[in-house]
């Protein structure tokens, strides 16, 4: 081979590795764009089972989560980070961020067939729940938490934000550092802790309650079942109950700076109050005395009101 022919085949091989790494690197690239887009957004429905599971966590962002008809899951998700992640099945799907540590807003949005279970958990962000009829599982560190319309059992903390809460039917469990509680239209056993907020309960029908915060105030309207046992107790804070008059309960109240008022006739027991101290504590019966109540602060005032009266 001549001198020039080889220069001209180096030449040649060099023009076709170059073209083929250019090539490759196409490739690459368009693997990692598609890889990009994947994890940016997520758009896609399948078949889903009604007793099925689904958990979403994300780090910065908001979970909204509504019950449907279909028995299909719909997803929406997207994520300014490029980091969403689906693992699909027809009874579990678990959606969240290929990593929390990253910043920028993510947003979940999916709907589920009416009874399948949610777990959501949120670092930064609101998680909102509606129309599924299953249980429920939701923590948020920084963020409101609105449920509504979900049943069996639902278990719900927050370290800072507001919990929200509608139509729960079932045994509910709420913990939350810092904010309010307010549970509207509960059929089920209560358990609600709170370092600093209040805590109301309305339109409730349960036999078992309690309601546990360090400052805030307490509020229960609802039924006493019979053999029921209702708890309320705060340091700092008013207490307020709404019972039917027709309640039969063992009602412990007590203060230490405050007043108490009730409806009902305080009907004391020898030795069993506290007049002539600086704590007020009665103990009085209504009705049948089978159910046990007992509200007490440090730090504020308790109100008995009898259901229909005008005071609330």
């Amino acid at each position: 081979m001549t001198g020039r022919a080889s220069r001209h085949l180096v030449v040649f091989s060099s023009v076709l590795l170059l073209a083929l790494a250019a090539s490759a690197g196409a490739q690459q690239r368009g693997r990692r764009e598609f890889d990009r887009d994947y994890r940016s957004s997520v758009d896609t429905t399948f078949a889903f089972a009604k007793d099925g599971t689904v958990t979403l966590r994300l780090g910065t962002g908001d979970i909204v989560v509504t019950g449907w008809s279909r028995d299909q899951i719909r997803i929406h998700a997207s994520s300014e980070r490029e980091n969403v992640r689906l693992d699909p099945g027809s009874s579990r799907v678990t959606l969240e961020l290929s990593s929390s540590n990253r910043n920028g807003d993510a947003r979940f949005e999916v709907s589920v067939p009416v009874g399948v279970r949610i777990v959501a958990g949120a670092q930064s962000g609101d998680i909102s729940i509606s129309g599924t009829k299953g249980s429920v599982e939701a923590r948020t560190q920084s963020g409101d938490i609105k449920i509504d319309d979900v049943a069996e059992r639902i278990d719900i903390g927050t370290l800072s934000g507001d919990i929200t809460a509608r139509g729960l039917d079932g045994d509910v469990q709420i913990k939350s550092v810092s904010g309010d509680v307010t549970v509207t239209d509960l059929k089920g056993d209560f358990e609600a802790e709170a370092t600093s907020g209040s805590i109301e309960v309305r339109n409730a029908d349960s036999r078992y309650v309690r309601s546990h915060t360090v400052s805030g105030d307490l509020v229960y309207d609802g039924t006493i079942g019979t053999n029921g046992r209702y708890e309320l107790v705060t340091h700092s804070g008013d207490v307020r109950l709404t019972i039917p008059s027709t309640a039969g309960a063992q009602l412990t109240v007590s203060t230490w700076s405050g007043s108490i008022e009730s409806d009902f006739p305080i009907t004391l027991k020898p030795g069993e109050h506290g007049i002539g101290s600086q704590t007020k504590r009665f103990v009085f019966e209504i009705g049948n005395g089978s159910s046990r109540v007992t509200a007490e602060t440090f730090s504020g005032d308790i109100t008995i009101t009898s259901k229909g009266s005008s005071r609330r």
